[in-house]
């Protein structure tokens, strides 16, 4: 009798921690490190006793863990910011890469299911066609890379104006990228011109705020809208246009 086995393939330590983060439903910004950690180091001993080699990364990763386990059994480190002490949590820097992952991963299956989409269209060029434009063209008026740091910044800075000194209970909040997107594009149509900073709210969360970035990259897909930047890390100006 022969035995079908069916092994997960992850593409890193960090798609692994994704999905088991998803699997317990955990708040991302609020992971336990006991848990996450123990099912972490469990995969990968199921690996090595299915007789996988378990690559070096995971292993790293399985260190940190256990590193930000440690840390956390200690007295919170502080850091001043504006003349203020704010708690310095362990997690962080982990939070910091998984959203990173996520967003480069969400964008990555868009394109890809736009490129699946496009693959299967055959049409007859018109003629003079130095005015086409290709649809993914609004992606390179302001640089993907900056367009992601400056989505860090704004995170950072949320962090810091809503320091949280312990740790409480956070409801899981489910958010739309349909409601976002047609929260963009009413506000553009109302004003043809917005910036980031007036779509989200001071008390908005990170979940959201990513949401709505997400969004924003969609409807530049779509060539609904144009983005801009006055500066490096500055604020996002968001203005319609024609399609």
């Amino acid at each position: 009798m022969s035995y079908n086995v069916s092994v997960e393939v992850f593409e890193g330590p960090l798609d692994l921690l994704l999905n088991l983060i998803d699997k317990n439903e955990i708040d991302i910004y609020d992971i336990p490190i006991n848990t996450v950690t123990e099912q972490f180091i469990d995969q990968l001993k199921k690996w090595e006793d299915m007789n996988l080699e378990v690559a070096s990364d995971f292993i790293i990763m399985a260190s940190t863990l256990l590193e930000i386990k440690s840390k956390l059994l200690l007295p919170n480190e502080t850091v001043i910011v504006d003349g203020e002490e704010v708690q310095v949590d362990p997690r962080e820097e982990l939070v910091k890469r998984l959203m990173e992952y996520k967003l480069y991963k969400e964008i990555s299956e868009n394109l890809k299911a736009s490129e699946e989409v496009y693959s299967k269209v055959y049409y007859k060029p018109q003629e003079g066609v130095s005015d086409f434009r290709d649809p993914f063209q609004e992606l390179s008026a302001v640089e993907l890379k900056d367009l992601v740091e400056t989505l860090e910044n704004i995170l950072q800075r949320h962090r810091y104006n809503n320091p949280q000194g312990n740790f409480f209970e956070i409801r899981r909040e489910e958010v739309s990228l349909e409601e976002c997107t047609r929260d963009i594009e009413s506000k553009v149509n109302a004003r043809d011109s917005i910036r980031f900073s007036d779509i989200i709210s001071t008390q908005a969360s990170r979940s959201r705020i990513i949401a709505y970035f997400l969004s924003l990259l969609e409807l530049m897909r779509t060539r609904f809208i144009s983005v801009r930047q006055d500066g490096s890390f500055s604020d996002l100006i968001i203005e319609k246009r024609g399609i």
